[in-house]
């Protein structure tokens, strides 16, 4: 007797609405997609006890021909595509006619719909996927569908939904998610006969967040706005203020479709870990729109999920367009002395100086800066201390350092540092150290106090960066090679990405057993131990699950940081002033590749109020 069985068309249609229908929140998010393909300018979604009992869409679109009501409810009819070459140039939300089919199938469904040259709507009524009535009726333009009894036909379906609380909140994620992505339609979203919110329509995007997230997130969201190779990238990313504690606040578009991606959420959080001090997640709401041909959204049952033709080229111009977004918002800290100053930081800060102001002239700084070079003195700043010492080129034990002393010879000055460094902060004049640490710089109206370590960390991370993309990082051959030996699986790895490797400046060659040979290593200022520093970034890229790729960042942050000046390293003030300039010149110069500030500053306004010089 044969076991293998033809299933009926009862139990077929119920097997692909479990794909499709796995919860109230995917007969939303199907049917407002639908609304969305119709063309409406206004969608009104209502539920009540979570969606089970009730989901109501009304919208303003196109509706449904009379001839095409009763085939909009069988699988695989659809008007969105026709042949298999449409898969591939896929412009709307839905397309495999599945929706409709699979939600009246586990529901009982009602809808009304007109179109514009409709003298009358009409309006079908169908229970478990049998048409029960269909009768013609007064209507306006557009549809209306009401999804009652969601799973009263499937009860074990029924019984692994949440509470009907819980159900909700998935529910006002979707239409949240939906309402972001489509900031040119007015969405009103009712739960329990409550407005939950509204948004206008009026295609800003700032405002449907507002909407959604509440107008306090307004003054610490960055604009991204970015395109390159026919690839647009746009939307907002919340600054450290708005980190949170998971992902839920993460938005993700293509082509106007909600997806999860981990290769564009991997690019967007290891910028925004760049320019944080938490370990909180980035709050985003990311639209990238492109060729549908490069894309392929038909790789998940529920359309949540896209493959893309070229991760790579995906990852590199995400990460660049955040990373514009802070570099251009990015501003220096404003130091506010009073009970806790860290409870009073505040950003952009330039308040007007008052009739006690003191004018500083910039011609007698320059010049006292001048006598200090030529009296070949050096300042050291400590607390109720000030010292002097021989202005003598200080070498910290590092055969690199001279280099970085040569370099100062070459100081390049104020009239050829570029438009876009002026913009950044203005030209300080270095004054000395504390601490061995932290450099005091004078401007006309605020001193700033730089983390010399982080400013030139900063430096390096960019340097590097650049280096990498360009071409690769620069690299010295070792005069007597480095025999390194390894676990099989390491090795194995390790040749694997022999040119990724070569990319950052370790040359490698096979050394036959488990062993293998460094010939080159990358210019490091400072010397570090190249055998620490290469099994620090062979450990960072075998922990990551996005391979080479995914720690390239966090390989060059280790390379910068080795090779930084260090707290305790004393500085000339020639060298604090090339560091300064350096800092000037960085895409990013408020934040060392960690997230933690290369510099804040104080005016002298409120240095003058502490001394009630002011009020």
């Amino acid at each position: 007797m044969s076991k293998i069985k033809i299933l009926d068309d009862d139990l077929i249609t119920k097997i692909a609405a479990g794909e499709v229908v796995e919860r109230p929140a995917s007969v939303v998010k199907e049917l407002v997609e639908n609304s969305i393909d119709a063309g409406a300018s206004i969608i009104e979604i209502e539920i009540e006890n979570g969606g089970i009992s009730l989901i109501k869409i009304t919208d303003n679109g196109q509706g449904i021909e009379k001839d095409d009501v009763e085939l909009a409810f069988l699988r695989h009819t659809t008007s969105k595509i026709e042949n298999e070459d449409d898969l591939y140039n896929i412009r709307t939300l839905g397309f495999r006619g599945e929706a409709l089919a699979s939600i009246c199938a586990v529901s009982k469904v009602e809808m009304i719909t007109k179109t514009k040259d409709d003298i009358t709507g009409t309006k079908i009524y169908i229970e478990g996927g049998e048409i029960i009535d269909k009768i013609e009726c007064g209507a306006p333009d557009g549809t209306t569908i009401i999804v009652k009894d969601l799973f009263f036909n499937t009860p074990a379906r029924l019984k692994f939904l949440k509470t009907p609380s819980r159900e909700a909140m998935v529910v006002s994620e979707v239409v949240q998610s939906l309402a972001l992505s489509n900031e040119n339609i007015s969405f009103k979203y009712k739960n329990n006969h409550k407005i939950v919110f509204a948004t206008k329509g009026d295609g800003n995007l700032l405002n449907a967040i507002i909407a959604l997230y509440g107008r306090q997130v307004k003054d610490n969201l960055l604009k991204i706005d970015f395109e390159e190779n026919h690839i647009k990238i746009e939307g907002y990313i919340g600054n450290n203020a708005l980190g949170k504690n998971n992902r839920s606040y993460q938005t993700l578009f293509i082509n106007g479709r909600l997806i999860k991606n981990k290769t564009i959420n991997a690019a967007i959080e290891n910028v925004y870990r760049s320019f944080s001090t938490s370990d909180k997640y980035p709050l985003y709401v990311v639209k990238l729109n492109m060729n549908p041909q490069l894309v392929d959204v038909n790789v998940h049952p529920t359309k949540a999920e896209v493959k893309f033709q070229n991760d790579q080229e995906i990852y590199r111009l995400v990460y660049k367009a955040v990373q514009n977004a802070f570099a251009t918002a990015a501003s220096v800290p404003n130091v506010v002395l009073g009970p806790s100053i860290e409870n009073n930081i505040e950003r952009n800060v330039s308040p007007q100086i008052k009739s006690e102001e003191i004018k500083f002239s910039f011609n007698s700084l320059d010049k006292q800066n001048q006598d200090i070079n030529n009296s070949n003195t050096f300042i050291s700043y400590k607390p109720n201390v000030n010292v002097k010492e021989d202005n003598q080129k200080y070498i910290n034990n590092d055969e690199n350092k001279e280099k970085f002393i040569e370099d100062v010879k070459n100081f390049e000055d104020e009239e050829i540092i570029d438009n876009r460094a002026l913009t950044l902060f203005p030209k300080l004049v270095p004054i000395g150290q504390i601490h061995l640490t932290y450099i005091i710089a004078e401007a006309e109206n605020e001193f700033y106090i730089i983390d010399q370590h982080a400013a030139h960390e900063r430096i390096l991370y960019e340097k590097y960066l650049e280096e990498y993309q360009r071409t690769s990082i620069h690299s010295q051959t070792l005069l007597t090679p480095k025999i390194i030996d390894l676990k099989a699986s390491d090795k194995e790895f390790l040749l694997e990405n022999i040119d990724n490797f070569a990319k950052i400046g370790f040359v490698i060659e096979d050394f036959g057993g488990n062993s293998i040979s460094l010939r080159s290593v990358p210019v490091i200022y400072g010397n570090p131990n190249y055998i620490d520093v290469f099994n620090e970034i062979l450990n960072e890229i075998q922990q990551t699950s996005s391979g080479f790729l995914g720690s390239v960042n966090k390989i060059i942050y280790t390379m910068a940081c080795k090779g930084a000046i260090k707290a305790g390293d004393k500085l000339t003030l020639s060298e604090m002033n090339k560091l300064i300039d350096d800092l000037r010149r960085c895409q990013n110069p408020y934040s060392c590749p960690h997230g933690r500030p290369t510099l804040i500053r104080m005016t002298y306004v409120e240095l003058e109020k502490k001394f009630r010089r002011i009020l």
